[in-house]
This record gives structure tokens, C-alpha cells and sequence, in this order.
């Protein structure tokens, strides 16, 4: 009987012991998933831990009550998120330090929906729609870069391609279709040296390189090619610009340079770039030397920026080897407020001074027409914007312009009467030394960015001169249209006069001569449409 009785008690002690244990085991779950998760407890611990126990077997047994008090206990607050840690900042990488697409002449977007591990595409399409107040009978503007045509929509600009980069070699290209095709490469006259018509052969790309990178310092590039210039600041993709017509100190300095150049990165906020090149914008080489120049880049913090800009040595006037080119050009960028709170939530700045100059065969830089001295051939231009940034990029308002004085002319944008070019030149705008030109532009503009790869963009501009060279009601082409001879005085009846001279007997018989319509002033209105990928 003690035996059985022993038996029995030792089994109802182990039945006790075992549900006693069991209601505990529930009061500690019950307790674990009221109290908050430690932060430094990886997840995969915490779900086994709910695995093993779930929340429908921690209830307790009747041999076992819960604990008053645990079930009174009131929720343990939340943890707060630990904050997201920055991304560490690139202070190997040129420029990497800081944000710079607020600046003028950058592209704005920060993602690179084409990127890739050897090639990196890019497209860009560049539409627009000019309404001038003048109303030119043929549609045709002049004087600037960007935007050739009024009363039309305009295929501006079309690029695709992007840069190719394996291991350490380097190379981009990137296709120029629409007006702009036509519009630059008439500026240069230096393919009509020789035979190969350069200006076919080049004109449908905007950019072609290759290079090799060397792991010096913080990077040094070596390229040749044909390169883009930023004599004059504007970048010669519109979307990349605050306003879309440019200053005449862009429009009137080189887009592009056709060459080699060397990119020096010593630290990773200076550029060092020496430049051993053709010409003064030309594919070609005009006379019998090269071109140097350079760009010294400088960007302190991620408010400044410093640009100074250097052209020397080159002869660039076709059929006159002894007459030197001189060129100085810098830009300042300033960002001097940011408040990511405030509506009007970033503003910035720029100015942009060149001054430049040719001497030697029949010009001097200065001083020139006195005591004998032939005329002097000079460029003086200066251009200041201020944008601001609203409702957190999704808006933008700019406003700005600039001034030049080119006596001798040789840096003016030839007006396109009866098509001609820098090449042909036209008796009706003389580029003579002691030609004098000064002339000024004002601009007004808005942006609507609906995402970081779309401009809307609206402007108003204002541009005059001392002499007439904007295109007026009776526009530049001759009667009948272009007759194949820019270069000659035109007749009423259509006809060329043969002849870039003047005298009573020219185009006496065909109605006397005819005369382009050109005027001092030009206000229009700019609508466009930008996309970049």
C-alpha cells in the first residue's frame, strides 16, 4: 500500500511540477510579445523564438492561474526607428563631394536611367516653338544658336548615344539631328581649307572621343577628338541651361573644339585641362598652326563655383596666316541660398566675363586707328543670371542678359542672307576691321519640371543692336528664294548681280537690287520642350 501510495504521490507530483512549469512558460510568452524587440537582436532570432511558442498554446492551465499583476501590466512603448545612416560622401571621385546640379550648364537629374557596367547611354531630344514680333515673311532668325525659325514648331536638337568605358578606356559619342546640325557648323569656315568636306563629314555628331584614364592623383584623361566648349558657360544642351537663349557671349564663342586635350585632376575639387587643338570652333585647321588653350575648374564647396578659360596662338581667319586669335573667358556660380522648408527654396547666380582680342595681319588688339595704326579688333561681353528654385524642384524662374562690344566683327554670328555662311560672307553685313558692333539681349524665364528628365520651359527675350542685323517683316531671302551666290548683291527679280560691288548699272535691268529686311530690335516669346534620359 505505501508503495502504491508513494507511486501515486510521486505521480501527482510530476503532474503538478509539469503544469506549473507550463503556466510559467505562457506568463514569460505572454510577456515577451508585450515587451519591445532589442534593436540589436537580428529578425531571424525573433521569429524562431515565436516559432518555438506560439501565442495560441501560451495560455494558461487551470492547474496553473495567470499572474495577476502580468496580465495588468500595461503595453511597453514602441522603440523609435534608429535613424537611417548618410551615405558616406566621395572624396576620391572629382567633384563627388557635393550636389552641383543646381549649377548652369549642368544636367539637373541625379539618376542615370541608361547606366550600365561598359556603356552609359544618354538621349536627348530639344523641341521648340518661337513666336517674333517682327513676323520675317520667311521664318528666319538670326543671330543666335539656339532657335533658327519663328511661327513653326522646330525639331531643335536630337542626340542619342553615351560614353563607353572598359577597364581604363574611355570613349563617347553622341548624334546632333534637327536645326542645330545646320545652325553651328555654318559658323565655321575652316573645312573650305582644302578639299573633304569636314562639315558633312562631322556635323551629325556632336561629340566623338576616345581616351585613357590613368590612376594619378584623383584621375588624369587623356582624349582626342572633338569636345564640347564652355567658353561663354552655357552648355550647348539646352536642358542643361537656366534659359534657352543664350547670351551673346555664348552664342558668339566656340560650342565646339576639335583637338586633343589632357583632364588633370590633382585634388578632387580643381580640374587642370590644357587643350592642343585646330581652331577657334573648327573642325579644320585654317591656317598653319594648331591652337592652345585650357580651363582651370575649381569648385571649393558645393556653393561655388570658378571657371577661367584661356585661348591663345590660334589663326583662325581663313586666307590670312599672319592674324592671331587671343581669347580669356571666366565664370563664377554662386548658390547663396537653401532652405529646404521654405517654398522659394533655393536661389543662385552666375556672371561670365570674356575679353578678347586679334592682332597681326591688319588688326591690332588696342589703340587701334590712330597715328597710323590699322584698326583695332577686339571682344568685350559680360553676362549675369539669378534663377530661383520653388516648391521643391518642381518650379523655377530666371532672369538675366548681357552686353558686347565686337569692333571688327569678327566674332558676329553672320546673318543667313540668301544662305550665306561664314564661308561665303555677304556684301549686305560687312566683318571688315573697324566695322563696329555692340548689342545687348534681356531674358525672362520659367520652368516646370515634372520629373527630374523633363523641362516645360516658357521665355521672353529682348535683344538690340546699334546696327541692323535682326531679321525684320520682310525677312533675308532673296525673291524666289536662295539663288546659290551669297556672296553677290542679289536683284528684285530673283537674280544674283554677280558682284559684292555697288554701281549705278547693277541689276539695272532686273528691277535694282534687292535688299534684306534687317533691323535693330527683336522681342519674341520661346516655348520648349526638353527631355533627357
Amino acid at each position: 500500500m505505501r508503495t502504491i501510495l508513494c507511486t501515486k504521490g510521486r505521480s501527482l507530483l510530476i503532474a503538478g511540477l509539469l503544469a506549473g512549469l507550463a503556466g510559467q512558460v505562457g506568463i514569460q510568452t505572454a510577456k515577451a510579445q508585450q515587451a519591445p524587440e532589442s534593436t540589436s537582436k537580428p529578425a531571424a532570432q525573433t521569429e524562431a523564438r515565436d516559432a518555438v511558442v506560439p501565442a495560441a498554446t501560451a495560455a494558461p492551465t487551470p492547474d496553473a492561474p495567470p499572474d495577476p499583476q502580468a496580465a495588468a501590466a500595461p503595453a511597453a512603448p514602441q522603440a523609435a526607428p534608429p535613424p537611417a545612416t548618410p551615405p558616406p560622401v566621395d572624396l576620391d571621385t572629382p567633384f563627388a563631394f557635393g550636389d552641383f546640379t543646381w549649377m548652369m550648364s549642368n544636367p539637373r537629374n541625379h539618376d542615370e536611367v541608361l547606366d550600365g557596367k561598359y556603356f552609359s547611354g544618354e538621349f536627348r531630344v530639344d523641341t521648340n516653338y518661337m513666336y517674333d514680333y517682327n513676323h520675317p515673311i520667311d521664318h528666319t532668325l538670326d543671330e543666335t544658336t539656339e532657335g533658327e525659325r519663328t511661327g513653326e514648331f522646330i525639331i531643335q536638337a536630337l542626340g542619342a548615344g553615351g560614353d563607353f568605358h572598359a577597364g581604363n578606356m574611355q570613349g563617347r559619342i553622341l548624334t546632333q539631328f534637327g536645326a542645330v546640325s545646320t545652325a553651328v557648323p555654318r559658323n565655321d569656315a575652316s573645312y573650305s581649307q582644302g578639299q573633304w568636306d569636314l562639315a558633312d563629314a562631322y556635323r551629325y555628331l556632336t561629340e566623338m572621343y576616345a581616351g585613357y584614364h590613368i590612376n594619378y592623383k584623383h584621375g588624369l584623361n587623356l582624349q582626342v577628338g572633338d569636345f564640347l566648349s564652355f567658353i561663354g558657360l552655357f552648355s550647348y544642351y539646352s536642358f542643361d541651361n537656366w534659359m534657352y537663349q543664350p547670351s551673346y557671349v555664348s552664342s558668339n564663342t566656340p560650342w565646339f573644339f576639335t583637338g586633343m586635350r589632357a583632364q588633370f585632376f590633382p585634388t578632387n575639387k580643381v580640374k587642370i585641362e590644357p587643350w592642343l587643338i585646330n581652331g577657334w570652333q573648327s573642325y579644320a585647321k585654317y591656317n598653319g598652326r594648331e591652337a592652345l588653350g585650357g580651363q582651370i575648374l575649381w569648385r571649393p564647396t558645393e556653393n561655388l563655383d570658378f571657371v577661367w578659360n584661356t585661348y591663345t596662338l590660334g589663326r583662325d581667319t581663313l586666307y590670312n596666316p599672319y592674324r592671331s586669335r587671343y581669347h580669356a573667358d571666366w565664370s563664377q556660380e554662386w548658390k547663396y541660398y537653401e532652405n529646404p522648408t521654405k517654398m522659394i527654396h533655393r536661389i543662385a547666380m552666375t556672371a561670365t566675363e570674356d575679353f578678347g582680342c586679334e592682332t597681326g595681319g591688319g588688326v591690332v588688339c588696342t589703340h587701334g586707328g590712330v597715328n597710323g595704326r590699322p584698326p583695332a579688333q577686339n571682344f568685350a561681353g559680360i553676362m549675369v543670371y539669378n534663377r530661383w528654385w520653388v516648391n521643391h524642384d518642381r518650379f523655377a524662374f530666371e532672369i538675366g542678359g548681357g552686353v558686347l562690344d565686337n569692333p571688327g566683327r569678327y566674332l558676329a554670328l553672320l546673318p543667313p542672307i540668301d544662305g550665306a555662311n561664314a564661308t561665303s560672307g555677304t556684301p549686305y553685313f560687312q566683318e571688315n576691321p573697324g566695322l563696329p558692333l555692340r548689342a545687348y539681349d534681356f531674358q525672362i524665364g520659367a520652368d516646370y519640371f515634372p520629373s527630374q528628365w523633363v523641362t516645360w520651359h516658357v521665355e521672353w527675350t529682348q535683344r538690340g543692336s546699334q546696327v541692323p542685323i535682326f531679321a525684320g517683316p520682310g525677312g533675308m531671302t532673296p525673291p524666289g528664294g536662295n539663288n546659290g551666290l551669297p556672296q553677290y548683291y542679289s536683284c528684285n527679280d530673283g537674280t544674283s548681280a554677280g558682284t559684292a560691288t555697288l554701281s549705278k548699272s547693277t541689276c539695272s535691268g532686273d528691277g535694282g537690287v534687292w535688299y534684306p529686311d534687317l533691323v535693330k530690335q527683336e522681342r519674341r516669346w520661346i516655348f520648349a520642350l526638353m527631355v533627357k534620359l
